[in-house]
């Protein structure tokens, strides 16, 4: 059986849909609270699993970290409703689970607000470190810089590694990102971070056999290259206020695919596209519903 341990933070998203831009002395209205969204499972970790929970990957595990607090409870329990395990979440004593405020405003903007909730210095457990040196796959999204090194430090020959790029110095160092480069078989990004993945490419001479590069331009598609070769896939726009959680979502169906074996690159990107679009339809979904009781 596949095992895929997903490393990064977690996160209860509260998300607001704004009648306006905030600013200091001013009131702004919250004008929706979607029903799932106040809090909504949210962080890397969760969104890729459940997306490769959703594809039929039995043993898709968060690494992550939350407070042995209520929101702690809840953000297992709302893992355990989408059948995704949690033997890979530490509960860290006196420690606040991590949330988010999403907060969106009219020209499609959004502020986010984010409460980490724990002390400083987290790494892979004893009981992390073992799952995800067994496992086949580790996809590494946003988390502690401390887990980067950890994680590279755990992962034997054979295993599999997938990063999920979020650009953002005080979680990945340009050395980092240059040891991922040279080590990953799978690397997602947007086409906002290509500089920052290019830059990490130029630093090494190396490359896993096969490795495959995803550059995602929202509605414009993805382009996918393998030994050389680039393919564009196209995708099908779809318009939502809140489009949170797709690029993890879309990594996730990438990730399933080849975890079952696809090897066409098309096929590898229509399955990262599918999944993501499956979790924008329930939030257009959601947003005509709550536009019809207004």
């Amino acid at each position: 059986m596949t095992t895929i341990a997903i490393t990064g933070y977690a996160s209860l998203d509260h998300v607001a849909i704004l009648d306006g831009t905030p600013q200091s002395g001013r009131t702004t209205t919250i004008l929706q609270r979607p029903q799932d969204g106040w809090p909504r499972l949210g962080g890397g970790p969760a969104f890729v699993a459940m997306a490769l929970t959703a594809a039929g990957i039995e043993r898709a595990v968060p690494v992550s970290w939350i407070g042995d607090d209520l929101a702690g409870q809840t953000y297992r329990d709302q893992l355990a409703a989408r059948n995704v395990l949690d033997e890979g979440l530490e509960a860290i004593a006196g420690a606040r689970t991590p949330v988010s405020v999403l907060a969106y405003e009219p020209d499609g903007g959004c502020i986010c607000l984010y409460d980490p909730g724990m002390p400083a210095g987290l790494t892979l457990s004893p009981a992390q470190r073992e799952l995800v040196a067994k496992a086949n796959w580790v996809c590494l999204t946003i988390g502690p810089s401390a887990v980067n090194d950890a994680v590279l430090e755990a992962i034997g020959e054979t295993t599999r590694l997938a990063w999920v790029v979020k650009h953002d110095p005080r979680a990945m160092s340009a050395t980092q990102a240059a040891r991922f480069a040279a080590r990953a078989d799978l690397i997602c990004f947007s086409h906002a971070e290509s500089a920052f993945v290019e830059a990490a490419l130029a630093e090494t001479d190396t490359a896993r056999p096969g490795r495959i590069l995803i550059e995602t331009r929202g509605r414009q598609g993805a382009t996918i290259t393998r030994d050389g070769r680039s393919v564009e896939v196209s995708a099908e726009p779809i318009s939502v206020t809140d489009p949170t959680g797709a690029g993890d979502s879309f990594a996730g169906g990438v990730l399933a695919a080849l975890a079952k074996g696809e090897t066409n690159p098309e096929a590898i990107v229509r399955s990262g596209h599918a999944t993501a679009r499956r979790l924008l339809l329930g939030r257009q979904i959601s947003e005509n519903e709550s536009a019809l009781r207004q």
